[in-house]
């Protein structure tokens, strides 16, 4: 059975797909995979934590896979011309890629600092007082200087360093109803092509190199998370589901 597969074309996940060809990929950002799974277009992929949240009772989680991480990710980028703590009232843009991380950011911002912002908008960023980026954009933005926005946060620092807890950025996941045996089939492929994936890190790194930095910096970002999702990156998992239903913040933005 050949199964439509939603793909992250950002370099973090690419470790994933070296076996998956045998499949149909669908390269989309994290946000429009979300729409798809809502939809049911998919049949498995790498869900954005929030669209697993809201979608679980059509997806499962699979292999045990997913993109997560402790202290520091450097992909999850906040840029801001004043302190967090300083950002009542403001302007707050945020990438249009983005599902589960803006969640994140608004949990930060509001719950943990006492923030309330006077607007989040997408696609908005040197005009407004601070900005979101994620993947191949933050990276980006990790080598280039912003003198206007003097304030950086890793997002994955900040919760970290609040919840003592990793933070679980995306699961891989299928359709629950689809047969048992396919779910095992894809499972195990999942996991061969990841191994494959992993062995691979300093190709990518170097597919990568330029912009997003340099290849020994890109090799290490990708060998620093943790793509096997154990007992404390789903006690991290649970507490966002916690603030996210207890403040409202899975509703879309």
């Amino acid at each position: 059975m050949r199964l439509l597969i939603g793909q992250i074309s950002y370099l973090n996940s690419q470790p994933f797909y070296p076996l998956l060809c045998e499949h149909r990929l669908i390269p989309t950002p994290p946000s429009e995979l979300g729409k798809m799974a809502d939809k049911g277009e998919i049949d498995a992929g790498i869900l954005a934590t929030a669209d697993f949240l809201l979608h679980e009772s059509r997806y499962e989680p699979v292999a045990g896979l997913g993109i997560a991480n402790s202290a520091e990710v450097r992909s999850i980028l906040f840029l801001s011309k004043r302190p967090m703590s300083e950002l009542d009232g403001a302007q707050i843009g945020i990438t249009e890629d983005t599902s589960t991380s803006v969640r994140l950011l608004r949990i930060l911002l509001e719950v943990r600092d006492g923030n309330k912002p006077r607007e989040y908008v997408r696609g908005l960023r040197d005009d407004g007082d601070a900005f979101l980026v994620i993947g191949n954009e933050a990276l980006w933005r990790n080598q280039t200087p912003t003198p206007e926005f003097p304030y950086r946060y890793d997002l994955a620092t900040e919760w970290w360093n609040w919840t003592g807890l990793p933070f679980v950025f995306a699961l891989w996941t299928a359709r629950r109803s689809l047969p048992d045996n396919v779910k095992r089939d894809f499972a195990d492929l999942l996991e061969r092509s990841f191994q494959v994936g992993m062995s691979q890190i300093d190709d990518f790194a170097a597919q990568f190199a330029g912009e997003l930095g340099a290849r020994e910096v890109l090799a290490s970002y990708l060998r620093n998370f943790h793509y096997r999702l154990g007992p404390e990156e789903m006690k991290g998992l649970e507490e966002f589901r916690r603030l996210s239903n207890a403040n409202g913040f899975l509703e879309p933005i």
